[in-house]
């Protein structure tokens, strides 16, 4: 994956007001009729929208090659739904689009300015507009009932990392870049045959171009193409259709990822991974049962006052930094939206991070060296860093400028409310889970007091709990004891405008109290409170701080505090998807060092999930971690590249050790 910075577009403009792109001197739409033009050549050529009424699956998926101002996406959105109305659950539209330079917000609402009918539809797609961060950034519209994944990056380097199983993905495709002689590199044969390889059988393509080059590229890669007439005074255009298409996939069978069954979903949890999990899948119309072993939600790890919302960057940017860098910009528009239905406390107040020591300077630094926007993450000096976070510090850092703190338990009250509203969500409260079976046809969850459910499939999102609900699993987890101090403000700690991180963390007032913390207590889970971790939270702030004098105003005298176990992972990322078959898996894939991309697909409890080890960082991954799981078991497309999908797959840390040549003890 590519380590530089992505660049936003470079517009200038005509008299009528028509962005051109400064890069490749060629217009974004035609004057005057760019919607018109849209229309004809992407939606009436594709057959749109009356395929979305007579599709065979509940969702849609459309494929773009340049994202550009949107205009397609919005005149599909806005077609899709005059076709299909909001009945409750009907069909769903999914759009995957492309773009190397993704306009500035600016830019994007003066362009839009050309299309006063779609202003509705623009303004949602403008509040939502990612940070110009590498990968796929996905966007809810209507309720769920739309999707727009955003791949930003290079669409060679994008493409292939879109995961799809053996049937592809897309049901039609627009070709819209620029002009093939001014921007050959999105008109490739490298291009062509990835669009067939994600192009579901007989899935249909139109493009504006009718170069001769582009129709025999997409002849040699599979699709049947002919010319018809063009938009206005153009003379030809072209429109093809998926012809003979081969099974292939994009996930290695080593880390499968397969669609869950039909029908109802049960959920073992009660914080915010489950929350967010059941929301995702309501969206998409499963009914979905909710075990959740208190008598309310969010009274484990999710039950703090504040919590810290911010990315898991490095330097490198490796599998760990892409993944939290998605995470944070998703967490932030699912937080925006329910907090637009719902009672959240929350403050975007950004999030100073400081080198304390030699060694997080160090780190720091070589983050501060990496492929982060500004908007993103951006290097402070020691003034810079305590004129933003409002108190001195003494010490250089970085500033998260679109992060800060928000309430773990309003956060995951508000999706399950949001989630009640759809009718398809069940809570079932006190009811502490004794034993999950494995059954021909699905799951059956029994309680302690005699109570059981069967479904057909199952998703255990229950924090430090996870392995020991799953000891089949046999998942390297670990519990993690936290205990966060409540202190009262004073005259300096009221100066605190951001969350400041150091070897902890201190939020800024809330109710007139900081939140201080936490310890961290590897292999506990004792809910006890404990005067030395109460102190041992003071006392970090002060070292790190040691030539400041108002951390001594932090006043922990008081005892109040909060305790909560959270669940965590050796290379610190979440796990999220299907629970592998342990038993005989190292037979099964005993020529795996040798043929990992020709091996069987991964033995598999079919229709079992699960969601945990978010560790610290739950409030930034929970969200994604949740569309993620509810994505794949309704076989939708997923959110994240393949090689993330790796790194997240629950059956990680056993095939890397076969891959190793390692025995699985």
């Amino acid at each position: 994956m590519s380590q530089t910075t992505l660049q936003h577009a470079r517009l200038d403009w005509s008299d009528t007001g028509t962005p051109i792109s400064s890069e490749f001197g060629d217009v974004y739409f035609a004057d005057n009729h760019g919607l018109s033009e849209t229309r004809y050549v992407f939606l009436l050529q594709n057959r749109l929208p009356e395929r979305f009424s007579q599709h065979d699956r509940d969702c849609f998926v459309i494929g773009e090659t340049g994202f550009g101002t949107g205009l397609n996406f919005l005149a599909t959105m806005e077609a899709f739904l005059a076709q299909a109305p909001d009945t409750g659950h009907g069909a769903r539209l999914h759009f995957i689009s492309f773009e190397k330079y993704p306009l500035a917000t600016e830019d994007l609402r003066k362009a839009h300015g050309a299309w006063p009918e779609l202003a509705v539809l623009s303004q949602q797609l403008i509040a939502q507009w990612p940070i110009a961060t590498s990968g796929c950034h996905r966007l809810h519209f209507a309720h769920g009932r739309v999707r727009l994944d955003l791949w930003l990056g290079d669409i060679a380097e994008m493409l292939p990392r879109v995961p799809h199983g053996p049937q592809g993905l897309v049901d039609a495709w627009y070709l819209d870049g620029f002009t093939p002689t001014r921007n050959p590199e999105m008109w490739t044969q490298t291009l062509f045959q990835g669009l067939a390889r994600l192009a579901r059988p007989h899935a249909t393509l139109t493009t504006f171009t009718c170069a001769g080059f582009v129709r025999r590229g997409l002849i040699e890669a599979g699709f049947a193409t002919k010319k018809i007439k063009g938009f206005g005074s153009k003379w030809s255009m072209l429109a093809g259709q998926r012809a003979d298409k081969l099974p292939q996939q994009s996930i290695a069978p080593c880390y499968d990822r397969p669609a869950g069954r039909e029908g109802e979903v049960v959920i073992i949890g009660g914080g915010v991974a489950s929350a967010m999990t059941a929301l995702s899948l309501v969206e998409r119309g499963r009914k979905v049962t909710l075990l959740c072993e208190d008598g309310e939600p969010a009274t484990g790890a999710s039950g703090n006052r504040q919590g810290a919302l911010y990315p898991l960057l490095n330097g490198e940017h490796d599998a760990l930094s892409r993944f939290y860098s998605l995470a944070f910009g998703y967490a932030r528009q699912r937080l925006l939206a329910l907090a637009e239905r719902h009672p959240i406390a929350f403050e975007l107040c950004g999030v100073v991070q400081l080198g304390y020591d030699d060694k997080s300077r160090a780190k720091l630094t070589k983050m501060s060296q990496g492929p982060f926007p500004p908007a993103l993450m951006q290097p402070l000096t020691v003034a810079e860093a305590e004129t933003v976070a409002g108190l001195p510090s003494g010490h250089e850092g970085v500033s998260y400028p679109l992060g800060g703190w928000l309430c773990p338990a309003d956060l995951t009250r508000a999706a399950i409310k949001e989630a009640q509203a759809s009718g398809l969500l069940q809570l079932e409260y006190n009811t502490r889970v004794s034993a999950i079976t494995e059954q021909a046809d699905g799951w059956q969850v029994e309680s302690e007091d005699g109570r059981h459910w069967r479904s057909p499939n199952l998703v255990v999102a229950a924090g430090h709990q996870l392995p020991a609900l799953l000891p089949f699993a046999e998942l390297p987890l670990y519990p993690v004891r936290g205990q966060v101090s409540h202190v009262p403000t004073s005259a300096s700690l009221r100066q605190l405008k951001t969350v400041l991180c150091y070897d902890g963390y201190l939020t800024p007032m809330h109710h007139e109290q900081h939140c201080i913390g936490a310890s961290y207590g590897r292999n506990q889970s004792s809910l006890e409170f404990r005067g030395d971790e109460q102190a041992q939270n003071q006392t970090r702030l002060q070292a790190c701080l040691p030539e400041q004098h108002w951390p001594a105003e932090v006043d922990v005298s008081g005892n109040e505090a909060r305790v909560g176990v959270r669940c965590a992972s050796r290379d610190h990322l979440p796990v999220v998807g299907p629970v592998a078959r342990l038993h005989g898996l190292a037979d099964h894939y005993v020529q795996l060092q040798r043929d990992q991309h020709d091996a069987q697909p991964l033995p598999l409890h079919p229709g079992l999930y699960v969601l945990g080890a978010l560790g610290s960082r739950g409030l930034c991954s929970a969200p994604l971690c949740g569309e993620l799981l509810a994505s794949e078991i309704c076989g939708d497309p997923l959110p994240l590249a393949s090689d993330l999908l790796e790194a997240l797959h629950p059956a990680r840390y056993w095939v890397r050790k076969l891959l190793k040549g390692k025995a699985l003890v």
